[in-house]
């Protein structure tokens, strides 16, 4: 590995691979200026400029899959040299997501975009969760008190057109699996989690999720600490405080997988695990009423 001009490393493949880009802009007879533009005609709401376009042909800069289309076309780039340059765009995203790098540069929508694209892709996905419920099936309210902002954000109502595909996609599986610790930490008020309890309820019916609750009361000798999302064998993404793991090494999958069975046989489904949601539901709606 060789270090980058801003002091991180750099994988010296990705810097050839992206400083062939400058090579095909000459041949194309473009400025930067020029290729900048047209990708953002192609691509309205790419965070791109000619600053960034000058690090990647440096090598010392990266670009997302997307972007790397939106250049081909310009250079008129097919065939295996463009399979090439994506491949090579999608290898150095599916790495280490720094939170800072996405809530600082105002990437959150991009990165749940990204995982929307994951789910698309899988035939079934799981998701565990020890400290708050897993997002796919959030309701408004508990999404915008996660995201710190109002349910009419684009990020919120994103999430909610994924969760209405969810149901209405009878081809593709989800199983969750929630601790009740995690439904019992209070987001914002009573009142959002009793409307979370009897949401997750209903979702409980539908027929291609599966809900598990792994009760208080369960003795555990398993002690994954952080969320993640598995899809099908072939990714799984962990959340941790500082950032967002894309992992596609697959023994490192396949451990997430035996991970997530583990914890998936601590939990009972169906009617035991609704029993659960109901008596939680109860406790918060007894919050309010003392409250009243």
């Amino acid at each position: 590995m060789s270090s980058a001009a801003d002091g991180t490393e750099q994988d010296p493949r990705r810097g050839a691979g992206f400083r062939s880009l400058r090579e095909l802009r000459k041949a194309a007879g473009l400025n930067q200026t020029e290729v900048v533009e047209g990708v953002k005609r192609a691509l309205p709401n790419a965070r791109f400029s000619q600053p960034a376009l000058s690090r990647v042909e440096q090598g010392t800069g990266s670009l997302t899959p997307d972007i790397v289309r939106a250049l081909c076309r310009i250079y008129c780039v097919t065939g295996a040299e463009r399979a090439a340059l994506v491949q090579l765009a999608e290898d150095a995203e599916a790495g280490y997501v720094d939170a800072r790098v996405v809530l600082q540069a105002g990437n959150t929508i991009n990165l749940q975009q990204r995982f929307a694209r994951l789910e698309r892709d899988a035939a079934e996905i799981r998701s565990y969760n020890p400290v708050m419920v897993i997002g796919s099936p959030q309701t408004p309210a508990y999404a915008a008190t996660v995201f710190g902002t109002s349910e009419g954000d684009p990020i919120v109502r994103d999430r909610m057109g994924r969760q209405e595909k969810m149901i209405a996609d009878s081809r593709r599986r989800w199983f969750f699996v929630q601790t009740e610790g995690s439904l019992r930490w209070q987001a914002r008020s009573a009142a959002v989690m009793a409307e979370q309890m009897e949401h997750l309820l209903k979702l409980s019916h539908a027929a291609n999720v599966d809900l598990g609750v792994i009760g208080w009361q369960t003795p555990v000798e398993v002690f994954q600490n952080t969320a993640f999302h598995l899809y099908d064998d072939t990714a799984v993404v962990v959340g941790t405080r500082d950032g967002t793991a894309i992992i596609t090494d697959h023994l490192r999958v396949a451990d997430y997988r035996s991970v997530f069975d583990e914890l998936a046989a601590l939990a009972p489904f169906g009617d035991t695990s609704r029993d659960v949601l109901r008596r939680i539901a109860d406790d918060y709606r007894s919050l309010l009423s003392v409250g009243a």
